[in-house]
């Protein structure tokens, strides 16, 4: 069952405000970021709702670049639909971003997060890892 997402839900200015901010993420940022929540995808269309209005995903790629959503299920998928949309007219231009001495990991900051306790029960809520995690 895929989940149907009311995208008006999001202001024009802040379509176009993630627009830009993934229009300027390099294809390594957007690869990380798509790579990051695909498991929330996967279970958003299973019915399962990771989300959580009152968290924000910040992340930085290795130009300087920074990408930053609310973690709410229209924010998410607008923003991995548009990098995916991104990736997909890369492949089809042939173009390939990375250089030589590039470096191609992205660098991810989530907030508000405090503890180590905070930052594992938040990716255990996104990515919906049931293991592990800051001991108590």
């Amino acid at each position: 069952m895929k989940a149907n997402f009311d995208f008006n839900r999001l202001s024009e200015s802040r379509k176009q405000e993630l627009d830009r901010m993934i229009a300027d993420f390099s294809e390594a940022g957007c690869l990380f970021v798509e790579d990051l929540f695909l498991e929330f995808l996967i279970d958003a269309d299973n019915g399962i709702d990771r989300s959580d209005d009152k968290l924000v995903a910040t992340f930085d790629d290795e130009c300087g670049h920074e990408l930053v959503f609310i973690l709410s299920q229209e924010e998410v998928h607008y923003v991995i639909h548009a990098i995916s949309e991104k990736l997909d007219n890369i492949v089809c231009e042939g173009g390939t971003p990375f250089g030589e001495d590039e470096n191609e990991e992205g660098i991810v900051s989530l907030s508000p997060v405090n503890t180590e306790e905070e930052l594992d029960m938040l990716l255990a809520h996104v990515l919906g890892d049931d293991g592990g995690g800051a001991d108590d």
